[in-house]
């Protein structure tokens, strides 16, 4: 069941939705202004696959600067969607070992 962020170009507000599963559509709609221009934020996700969840494990995968960026890069090219140089430069300084600002791990 996906939740999905998005900020409106209208108001500049953050808001998520909420899908009962991934073949859900839904046209979102901002909550403060009722804008329909609004466009999906990329977020940091986590996926269970069963068993308990060791949150060292994670946090073993993202320190890893090597690992950072590939599902981002991967889900840009998967919808030919061309990725912002802001956040390319994202990725390329944290496999060069510089962590984003803000991002605490």
């Amino acid at each position: 069941m996906p939740i999905y962020e998005y900020r409106c170009k209208d108001c500049k507000d953050d808001f998520e939705l909420f899908f009962k599963s991934f073949n859900s559509t839904q046209d979102p709609v901002c909550p403060s202004c009722g804008s329909i221009e609004v466009g999906k934020k990329l977020s940091r996700v986590t996926f269970k696959f069963g068993g308990s969840f060791d949150k060292t494990e994670a946090d073993n995968y993202y320190s890893d600067s090597s690992n950072i960026g590939k599902n981002v890069e991967a889900s840009f090219s998967k919808h030919g969607v061309d990725m912002p140089d802001s956040v390319r430069k994202s990725i390329d300084d944290a496999r060069g070992g510089k962590m984003p600002d803000g991002l605490d791990l």
